[in-house]
């Protein structure tokens, strides 16, 4: 069965993942920020095992959110876990009275975003080393 829970701080399971995924599986340095003591941080749990993270912050006063480190593991991948976080952070955005969702997509992952309705905005740019696009979705 699956769960999801929200912290209004990083748990030791979300930190875990995240850097599992994105420091050892795809090379980034700089995981943690200031943004991780003031975002809203989701684990996705599998029979009570932590599997997948994100985490949803805003910049101005609630009209949009801003998802990111959105990850799940290696072992879990193609059960669209990654889409679950994505519905439930986007779900409570709107009941928090946000218009709309954005977030700051590997470009490698952007159909992914596609799928759950996002839209891409601007040009790709290096985060890191890696190319990321903007992308939007209104809700």
């Amino acid at each position: 069965m699956n769960e999801i829970k929200i912290y209004d701080y990083l748990p030791e399971e979300a930190k875990n993942i995240r850097f599992k995924v994105f420091v050892d599986e795809q090379g980034f340095q700089n995981e943690l920020d200031e943004t991780d003591k003031t975002a809203l941080h989701f684990v996705l749990y599998v029979d009570g095992t932590a599997a997948g993270t994100g985490r949803m912050f805003t910049e101005n006063g609630g009209k949009s959110y801003h998802l990111g480190r959105i990850a799940v593991l290696p072992e879990y991948r193609g059960l669209h876990l990654g889409s679950d976080i994505v519905d439930a952070m986007c779900e409570k955005a709107k009941k928090l009275g946000a218009k709309r969702c954005e977030l700051s997509a590997q470009c490698r992952a952007k159909e992914f975003y596609r799928k759950s309705g996002f839209c891409e905005q601007g040009d790709v740019y290096l985060d890191e080393h890696c190319p990321h696009i903007f992308m939007v979705k209104n809700i």
